[in-house]
């Protein structure tokens, strides 16, 4: 979780409004440019107060890997008179042939049996068949045999009844048991995925199984909560529709056998200037990782200030549908593949008709269709007690002129020539890595992030770049400018440390990270302008630190402070006065 809103510096919105005011005014009969300052933002807010979900690379799978080490060989010889390979079947002959090498002879040195099966073990476990055993035995007569007991599931059961979802579970893993033998990387997937449920804890545990050498049962530690939820709470709402603002999501998981969720979420602002809620419904189709879903969700925007005396109110429906699939999934490393279809409608009235009376100033209605793919990773490039994560999203939207969009060209354009049929390219990167420990059960970290999007288009105001928010300038509310290409990069310094805090005469164990960072933004129009008109283009940059609290393991807090070194953000000409340079900024997680 990210820090939220700052509770000074909002001087300039109340100006800026004023002049997006006379400019709805005017759109009645001249379609004006409009501001550069952005009013109440024209997406969803769940974009940007919903808490990022931390990507499951697999730290709760055990390790399937064998422990101990091997016994020491006598350095003695024995005679061989021939050698087989019994077992063995993920392998050809040749190769195994290959893999043992010359051992027949009259005194062949016990060590070199042993590094021969070695060798035979080696090769197994480089293709990830960590469950396979060798050993080896030589008779009397000298023939000697490598035993290959190959590791493989035969059976797959929960360890308690969860309800119908069971049968999900048992589907996913059901997969190991056509697999002999068996991969950790098949292991690590259907595990994952399996947990991946929602409302779904597995865990596992190998049992031996009597109906073959080398078979498995494998039990998957299970535990079903049928309902979660989550309230957070901040300050970082746009000025005449906050700033403080809410979210409550809750969500019923997994009552049937196809591992569905509902999940209900209801936004609001302080003054109840701002309303939203959103439904929407998930499942697996089938047991190979496909998921699909579909959302609606309305709101409405009655903002305080001078837009409420403009007769400023605002509508926003959105609906869509949407699939993923994991194509990669293992301890370690995943990459998904997102498709989504979105709908958004927004409606913007003024009290700009005749003698006041409410009259639409904007009209747009958006379909888009969305390709993403996002994939995350961790390593130790710099050693074991530095390890690093990384997370990559890429995404290719196009605007589609269909099912009830806007047409190109209209008079009643929220912007002056905006596509419909756009293309955009947003990008992300984001890397987290451990610098060193200072002392024990202490990190320090840096995190770098670096992204933006590109569209030669004029984009609608829901497709345009937010810039701003908890997660990127973050000294600037979601959506302090917009823009249709957009730049950003941020670098923070974090030192994760338990703090031991002793208050009427208990101990409290407190997770925290303290942490400092510098930010920058930039965005660019497509607009057309007249001649010697100056573009309008707007840079955003903020410094700051502060300190994220994890009071239980369920309850975050946050709070930070900030330097704006960007607070002009409309032409001195304008009589907009700038933004305060500092700001300080509070958050608060509860999760269930």
């Amino acid at each position: 979780m990210r820090i939220g809103r700052g509770v000074a510096g909002r001087q300039g919105c109340r100006a800026g409004i004023m002049a997006f005011g006379l400019a709805v005014f005017g759109a009645a009969g001249a379609h004006a440019a409009p501001t550069a300052l952005p009013t109440v933002p024209q997406v969803s807010p769940l974009q940007h107060i919903m808490p990022h979900a931390a990507p499951n690379l697999g730290q709760s799978l055990p390790d399937f890997r064998p422990v101990g080490r091997e016994g020491a060989v006598p350095d003695q010889s024995v005679p061989v008179h021939s050698v087989a390979v019994l077992g063995a079947t993920a392998f050809s002959p040749a190769q195994l042939r290959a893999t043992v090498g010359k051992l027949i002879g009259a005194a062949t040195p016990l060590p070199a049996i042993e590094a021969a099966r070695l060798r035979l073990l080696a090769l197994y476990r480089g293709h990830g068949y960590v469950l396979t055993a060798v050993s080896a035995e030589i008779n009397r007569s000298g023939d000697l045999r490598f035993i290959v007991t190959e590791g493989h599931i035969v059976s797959v059961k929960l360890s308690r009844n969860i309800g119908p979802v069971g049968t999900l579970v048992l589907g996913f893993l059901d997969h190991l048991t056509h697999e002999r033998p068996v991969r950790q990387a098949s292991l690590e997937h259907w595990l994952l995925l399996a947990q991946q449920i929602p409302g779904v804890a597995v865990g596992a545990v190998l049992q031996p199984n009597a109906a073959a050498p080398g078979a498995l049962t494998l039990v998957a530690d299970v535990v079903r909560r049928p309902f979660s939820a989550l309230v957070t709470a901040d300050n970082r709402g746009f000025d005449e529709t906050g700033p403080a603002e809410g979210l409550v999501v809750g969500d019923m998981n997994s009552f049937t056998s196809l591992g569905e969720q509902s999940q209900t979420s209801f936004f609001h602002t302080s003054g109840g200037t701002n309303n939203f809620g959103q439904f929407s419904e998930s499942f697996f189709a089938g047991t190979s990782g496909l998921r699909i879903g579909i959302y609606f969700g309305a709101g409405r925007a009655i903002p305080s200030g001078t837009l409420r005396e403009v007769g400023y109110r605002a509508h926003l429906d959105v609906f869509g549908l949407y699939a993923s699939y994991p194509l990669w999934l293992e301890r370690g490393q995943s990459l998904e593949l997102k498709a989504r279809f979105d709908g958004t409608d927004n409606i913007v009235y003024t009290a700009s008709g005749f003698s006041g009376a409410e009259t639409p100033a904007s009209t747009d209605s958006v379909r888009a269709l969305r390709i993403e793919l996002d994939e995350a990773f961790s390593d130790d490039v710099l050693g074991a007690a530095r390890p690093a994560l990384t997370t990559a999203t890429l995404e290719a939207s196009r605007g589609l002129r269909l099912f009830g969009a806007s047409a190109n060209g209209r008079s009643n354009a929220g912007r002056l020539g905006e596509r419909f049929d756009f293309w955009k390219i947003d990008l992300s990167l984001d890397r987290t890595q451990t610098l060193f420990n200072p002392w024990r059960n202490a990190s320090v970290a840096l995190e770098g992030t670096f992204g933006g999007q590109y569209s030669p288009d004029i984009l609608p105001s829901s497709e345009t770049f937010y810039l701003g928010g908890n997660h990127i300038a973050q000294g600037y509310y979601s959506g302090q400018v917009t823009g249709d290409d957009a730049l950003y990069a941020s670098a923070e310094l974090q030192l994760n440390t338990p703090l031991n805090l002793r208050l009427l005469g208990r101990h409290f164990f407190i997770g925290s990270q303290f942490y400092t960072f510098y930010d920058w933004g930039q965005v660019w129009q497509n607009e057309p302008r007249t001649l010697g008109q100056k573009p309008n283009d707007k840079r955003l940059a903020s410094f700051g630190g502060g300190v994220r609290l994890r009071l239980t393991r369920r309850i975050e807090f946050d709070i930070a402070a900030v330097h704006r070194f960007v607070t002009q953000l409309q032409p001195p000409a304008s009589g907009v006065p700038p933004l305060r340079e500092t700001a300080v900024y509070w958050g608060v997680l509860a999760r269930y």
